[in-house]
């Protein structure tokens, strides 16, 4: 049985049940009222209860169709069909038993406890028609997952970065400049420096070189004595160049 089929079955046998129950079960004006005799009423609530039990002929079909492990159907929509199948059978039993009762028995005596089983049965018979009409919703597949949103932050946030970059750059700017002014006068500094060292080693060497020449030619000239006034005469040479004599 396809789905189409099973839907206007049972809609139509619960239509069907819903007017026959206000007309002849609860509050059945018609026959209060006189208007309709006690027996024909009795029928038509057995009718009315048979109506409802009937109705879960399609949730039956229905749930043997979509059982198979073919499809793929949900548990949850194969126990709210179960569960419908259940309640119809109870409503439909309720009623045919409280219409069958109500003929030994007097309104005046059981008539609250009549309506109240009357009551009942409707609700459960609510619950059934609910439960087959949701099982098509719980075959439904899932939606697909919403993407994730990525919140955006705001422009005062955005401002302070732009600032703190800003300043971070500004003072990694003005220590590199100090650096490199410190390293310039470092260099300037030592440069002088070496200079000075360079010229007075310079000056000291040609000193040397030429003592030795003065020496020699004076010793060519002038050739003293040898004896322990010569061992005792040394000459000094101070780092300025100057000779001096012990």
């Amino acid at each position: 049985m396809g789905r189409t089929v099973a839907v206007v079955w049972h809609a139509s046998f619960s239509v069907a049940a819903g007017v026959l129950y206000f007309f002849f079960v609860l509050p059945r004006t018609p026959e209060l009222l006189g208007d309709t005799s006690h027996t024909l009423g009795t029928v038509l609530r057995i009718v009315t209860g048979a109506l409802i039990g009937l109705a879960a002929l399609p949730v039956v079909f229905t749930l043997l169709r979509t059982r198979r492990p073919e499809f793929g159907v949900p548990r949850l929509a194969l126990r709210l069909r179960t569960t419908s199948i259940a309640l119809h059978a109870l409503a439909g039993a309720l009623i045919i038993g409280a219409a069958i009762v109500e003929i030994w028995l007097s309104l005046d005596s059981v008539g609250q406890w009549l309506f109240g089983v009357y009551g009942a049965a409707a609700a459960i018979a609510l619950l059934a028609i609910l439960a087959f009409y949701l099982a098509f919703v719980a075959e439904l597949p899932p939606p697909p997952p919403k993407p994730l949103k990525v919140k955006k932050r705001t422009s005062r946030r955005r401002g302070r970065k732009a600032a703190d970059g800003d300043e971070t750059a500004a003072e990694e700017t003005e220590t590199t400049e100090v650096d490199e002014t410190t390293g310039a006068d470092e260099d300037a500094d030592v440069t002088p420096t070496a200079e000075a060292d360079s010229q007075d080693d310079t000056e000291d060497d040609s000193e040397d070189d030429a003592e030795p020449d003065s020496d020699t030619g004076g010793k060519l000239q002038n050739r003293r004595p040898t004896g322990k006034g010569t061992l005792l005469s040394r000459r000094r040479r101070t780092r300025g160049g100057v000779a001096v004599e012990d």
